[in-house]
């Protein structure tokens, strides 16, 4: 169900109305009852998803974050971790 913003007339203040349907709607003011309401444009705001947040990012963003903090670098982690080496198999 939609919630619009109606400045009254009668009252002179702006209200927030819940409409239950379109169609032959009249709405009336909660705060006095009036009928002389004008409707509003209303801000309105969405969530973007962690992917498209992602895609907004500088593509330099990662080279940034390293320059910031040398040691968290993904080279200087690659080294710290000997992530660069294969993995072999220890027999105990």
């Amino acid at each position: 169900m939609p919630l619009y913003e109606y400045a009254c007339h009668d009252c002179r203040k702006i209200v927030s109305v819940l409409a239950r349907r379109i169609e032959g709607f009249e709405p009336r003011c909660p705060e006095c009852g009036g009928s002389r309401l004008e409707r509003l444009i209303s801000r309105f705001a969405f969530h973007q998803s962690f992917q498209s947040k992602l895609e907004q990012l500088d593509p330099k963003y990662e080279k940034m974050v390293d320059a910031s903090n040398p040691d968290l670098s993904f080279d200087s982690l690659v080294k710290k971790y000997r992530l660069d080496r294969p993995i072999t198999k220890s027999d105990q």
